[in-house]
């Protein structure tokens, strides 16, 4: 991952650390993604690790407003984590997230968070923001369109995918190295939906204003582009032209050609880098586009019978 890469994904992440969600299903769904990432479960305890201190100070604040449980933070190694070891807290959150069912049984888990949990488009909402704390990546928008979750399962690459569909965003798949399940987008535009969505807003500005960037220096571009295309034509075919003229004046000599030839004939000699237009103005009278383009073919006309004549 480039500097900028990771610059600017800190940037969106720390934002989205930032806001706590606003109902309590909301919270439930950041904590179901934080448990699935960087949760430890033993039969007495549940630790959430991570080198992210925000990631753990958010899990920290979190547990303590959706439940009111007290937990101890610490630093081990590197790590920073926050430990629940009451059984009776611990079997609280673990059926919140439905890892455990109502009697404390274990539910079916692979690490993805229950549908159950992701019914409305808030919750689905915050689903996405804390899986791209957890697995998501995204370029400075000066370095190109790439936005990526990489996952550790098929089943939860299809869950993100599922819910960024959700919110209409076309997201593509590939397994990478045999083991890394990728989610991505590359449309530019669907990338700042999504930062849109997740209400990262200081991003989305930042994104969306590069974008505006990129697109009027792509326009000018393109247009110089087809100035300098459009000159060179206009050159190459001034350049025939003359080539054209002149072989008639070394083989007839241009007062045997038709008057009204004449007259443009020695007007593009004498002007060899204008235009047809601009040629047209010159002349004794003025004639139009149409009309010194019409001449000048008959003169190319004239000079191919010429050629063919001498071979």
């Amino acid at each position: 991952m480039s500097a900028n890469t990771a610059s600017f994904s800190i940037k969106v992440k720390e934002e989205l650390l930032k806001n706590m969600p606003r109902q309590r299903h909301c919270a439930i769904a950041w904590l179901a993604v934080m448990i699935a990432g960087a949760g430890q479960i033993t039969p007495n305890s549940l630790v959430v690790k991570s080198e992210n201190q925000l990631i753990t100070q958010k899990y920290f604040t979190l547990l303590k407003k959706t439940f009111n449980i007290n937990s101890d933070a610490f630093g081990e190694k590197g790590f920073f984590a926050v430990s629940v070891t009451d059984k009776d807290a611990c079997l609280e959150i673990l059926q919140a997230v439905k890892i455990l069912d109502a009697k404390g049984n274990p539910n079916y888990y692979k690490g993805i968070v229950p549908d159950v949990l992701l019914k409305t488009g808030c919750c689905k909402r915050e689903f996405l923001k804390s899986a791209f704390v957890f697995f998501g990546t995204v370029n400075a928008p000066e370095k190109g369109a790439h936005l990526e979750f990489v996952c550790n399962s098929e089943e939860h690459a299809n869950q993100i995918i599922k819910e960024l569909a959700y919110f209409e965003l076309n997201a593509k798949y590939s397994v990478r190295r045999g083991r890394f399940h990728v989610v991505y987008l590359k449309d530019g535009g669907q990338i700042a939906d999504f930062l849109r969505i997740v209400e990262a807003n200081v991003a989305t500005m930042h994104y969306e204003n590069e974008l505006i960037v990129r697109e009027i220096a792509n326009n000018t571009n393109r247009a110089v582009n087809c100035e300098v295309a459009n000159s060179q034509k206009k050159i190459d075919a001034a350049f025939k032209q003359i080539e054209d003229i002149n072989y008639l004046n070394e083989c007839i000599g241009l007062s045997n050609l038709p008057e009204t030839l004449q007259g443009v004939a020695k007007a593009r000699i004498e002007n060899p880098d204008v235009g047809l237009k601009e040629l047209g103005e010159l002349m004794n009278p003025p004639l139009g586009k149409s009309g010194v383009n019409h001449r000048l073919r008959k003169i190319s006309e004239l000079a191919q019978k010429h050629r063919e004549k001498d071979a």
